[in-house]
């Protein structure tokens, strides 16, 4: 089987894009937090009865923090949603080609399957699905072979009922084939019938 290559990242932007977003905004509550707890211990001598110098080394501590530390933070939460879009990627890839396979089978198309990359997420949905299809590409020659039985017993029936050549062993050998023809698409349909019948 072919690999198949990915050209694009950013494939499905509404679904990366509110990822990457999420990402980003727990990123910068953590960078809160971090920096609550990293410059809390700096800023309380500032505001405390402590000796000048102790406020003074405080105050060192927390300009050398600021320089420091929002640079760094700054580029760690812009990797890290930039790294979200490939992380997103290996699930929106699929959804992507989940949603382009199911638009051909609602169009009629059923010579289709999902072919996943390597890497990918949820690939036992992708042959969960590959196996559907498969399913429902036997239901339709089924059908259509019955289909075609049923046609050519209604064209002899009606040429013999026009020539009046219906004898009861004819018409009984008729009834008997679209009889067969009856029960295999009741066989087929069985399988895909439930309890709860939305049509009754």
């Amino acid at each position: 089987m072919a690999k198949y290559k990915r050209r694009r990242y950013f494939i499905d932007k509404q679904f990366q894009t509110k990822y990457m977003v999420l990402t980003i905004l727990l990123l910068v509550v953590y960078t809160l937090l971090f920096v609550v707890i990293l410059f809390t211990p700096y800023v309380l001598p500032l505001y405390s009865d402590v000796p000048l110098e102790e406020q003074t080394r405080s105050a060192r501590m927390l300009l050398s923090l600021h320089t420091s530390v929002w640079p760094a933070l700054g580029i760690v939460i812009l990797t890290l949603g930039v790294l979200s879009v490939f992380i997103t990627h290996k699930i929106a890839g699929p959804v992507y080609r989940f949603k382009k396979v199911l638009s051909e089978i609602s169009a009629g198309n059923l010579n289709v399957s999902v072919h996943l990359r390597k890497r990918d997420d949820l690939k036992d949905l992708a042959e969960d699905l590959n196996m559907v299809i498969k399913e429902l590409q036997v239901f339709v020659r089924t059908l259509q072979a019955d289909h075609e039985t049923l046609s050519k017993c209604i064209l002899e029936l009606e040429d013999q009922i026009r020539d009046n050549k219906v004898s009861g062993e004819a018409g009984r050998e008729l009834i008997r084939k679209m009889q067969m023809s009856r029960e295999n698409i009741s066989q087929v349909l069985d399988k895909y019938s439930s309890e709860s019948d939305p049509f009754k």
